[in-house]
């Protein structure tokens, strides 16, 4: 009786390993592959690319421009910078005119200078946003500056009974000199969007006489003389691109 009660809990247990072992086989398939029974690990964030900043292509930037010195009047620099925007420099042609005239009691007088100036900006430093940006300021161009004038003259003459006769004479001189603008400065800008930036920038100028010339009726001069100056200037710059 015992060893037959010895048998069937055996059997028994047998019978209940192997369903066990069955049931699993069944009832729980495989694991994908990197799963398991440890929670899954968080996954890594995806970093956002970099904003460029700002749009490369055409470039318009308008200058206010100040000097420190009586120089400011003949050499103002240029009002516009016309160009291509890279995605860390800029390249462009400086275009500027200025004009002062005066009249009074029939004389006449008027200062005209126009100048034209490469230049090249590099970037030096930007933000983690590339927004903003601290940047170099190089140039050298060509100025042609001119003085229009018409000046009165009076001469009298007596008769011989005492009497004089004065008549005005009205005379045109020009003056005409070709100078050598160079700049360099430094400067940041800030894009408040990818197409429109403000900025400013300081810095020195210098100024080189290459050539003088005056005239008067049909009598034309040349003047052999040399000249420069040198001054520091600051700058408000806004920026606008064309471009993506």
């Amino acid at each position: 009786m015992i060893r037959f009660c010895l048998g069937a809990a055996v059997l028994t247990g047998c019978v209940t390993l192997a369903g066990v072992s069955h049931a699993d086989e069944e009832g729980h398939p495989m694991q994908e592959t990197g799963t398991g029974s440890f929670p899954p690990a968080p996954g890594r964030a995806t970093e956002e690319p970099a904003s460029g900043g700002h749009a490369t292509g055409l470039m318009v930037q308008a200058r206010v421009q100040s000097q420190s010195s009586l120089l400011s009047l003949a050499g103002a620099g240029t009002g516009f910078l016309v160009g291509y925007q890279g995605p860390s420099y800029s390249l462009g042609l400086g275009l500027g005119l200025a004009r002062i005239g005066v009249n009074s009691g029939g004389e006449s007088g008027a200062l005209t200078l126009f100048q034209v100036a490469p230049t090249a900006i590099i970037d030096v430093w930007h933000s983690k946003d590339n927004r903003a940006r601290a940047n170099l300021i190089a140039s050298a161009g060509f100025a042609r500056a001119s003085l229009d004038a018409t000046t009165k003259s009076t001469e009298c003459t007596g008769d011989a009974n005492g009497i004089s006769t004065c008549k005005d004479t009205l005379s045109d001189r020009t003056a005409s000199a070709t100078l050598i603008p160079v700049m360099l400065g430094f400067g940041g800008d800030y894009f408040v969007s990818r197409n429109f930036a403000l900025g400013a920038e300081f810095g020195l100028q210098a100024l080189f006489l290459a050539s003088a010339k005056t005239s008067s009726g049909d009598t034309s001069n040349s003047v052999d003389a040399g000249g420069n100056g040198q001054f520091a200037y600051g700058a408000l710059r806004a920026t606008f691109v064309v471009g993506d």
